[in-house]
């Protein structure tokens, strides 16, 4: 059977409860064309504070955004008033939770909503999907248990308790609809830390929980369905800047996820974006086209 189809029909669910809606100020007319009617091109991008720790963060982080192509945007670590600025910079309609997630889109949002679980956890619905900007728990980061510390697996579990609790309360305030979920899970995938490529991964498999929680809910991963080989296309996004921690080497890791699930949705082309000289985040983004 091909499996895609088998894929949309499983998770085809029906339509979330109604949102209210979030504080929101019309934008100026988008300078960018409409996106083409059956597709959405989707960012996650965590703006490093805001795009407050390099010279003029808010116009380079629209700039990317721009020259990315995206339609809808997740961002993570708002910094004062950062999401109004970067969506006023593109002419584009934003969510204002006051937090440190919010989204922005080029295209006018159907519907809104907002919840404290996951962390914090912001939605709108665009084209009939509902699009999820997360930003799971920093503290306890996995890697540096396996690589730093050298910890058993019953440890490195135990200490991402907290994440695998927060992608549980996403996804059951997602529901069974249709959904795209973008953002900063501070994990790795257990798609990633495999037997394949233990030699990067300081020689450990590791089913990471959060990311666990997702799949086993018949969330495909965007990123790892398009570019399947874990060790020849690991997308770390994590850290074009840190590379050295207290003298050691930071672990480099894919830890930007855009998840999806439901309906006619197919990721068609996913990868990492940004690096290099201006770059204003201390990650890499990640851009996923889908088919609707």
């Amino acid at each position: 059977m091909d499996m895609k189809l088998f894929r949309r029909a499983a998770c085809a669910g029906t339509a979330l409860a109604a949102a209210f809606t979030l504080g929101l100020a019309a934008p100026a007319p988008a300078a960018a064309p409409a996106p083409a009617a059956g597709t959405l091109t989707v960012m996650s991008f965590n703006t490093w504070h805001g795009g407050t720790q390099v010279p003029d963060g808010t116009n380079k982080t629209a700039n990317e955004i721009t020259k990315a192509g995206a339609d809808v945007v997740s961002l993570q670590e708002y910094s004062g008033s950062s999401t109004r600025q970067i969506a006023d910079k593109l002419g584009w309609y934003a969510t204002d939770t006051g937090t440190d997630v919010d989204i922005i889109s080029r295209l006018p949002f159907e519907g809104t909503d907002w919840t404290t679980g996951g962390g914090g956890t912001v939605a709108v619905k665009i084209k009939g999907i509902w699009i999820y900007s997360a930003h799971l728990d920093y503290t306890k980061y996995g890697p540096y248990n396996a690589c730093f510390d050298n910890d058993s697996y019953e440890t490195i579990y135990a200490d991402e308790a907290n994440r695998k609790k927060q992608a549980q309360e996403i996804l059951s305030w997602a529901g069974s609809s249709p959904a795209i979920i973008a953002g900063d899970f501070n994990t790795p995938s257990h798609l990633d830390w495999t037997a394949d490529t233990k030699a990067a991964h300081c020689a450990s498999v590791v089913q990471w929980p959060a990311t666990k929680v997702f799949a086993d809910a018949g969330y495909w991963d965007s990123y790892r369905e398009v570019n399947p080989d874990e060790a020849a296309r690991p997308g770390n996004t994590w850290s074009p800047v840190v590379k050295t921690n207290e003298g050691r080497p930071e672990p480099q890791d894919r830890i930007d996820f855009i998840l999806y699930r439901g309906g006619s949705l197919d990721a068609t082309n996913s990868r990492t974006w940004g690096g290099g000289s201006g770059w204003p985040s201390d990650h890499l983004a990640v851009v996923t086209t889908f088919n609707l």
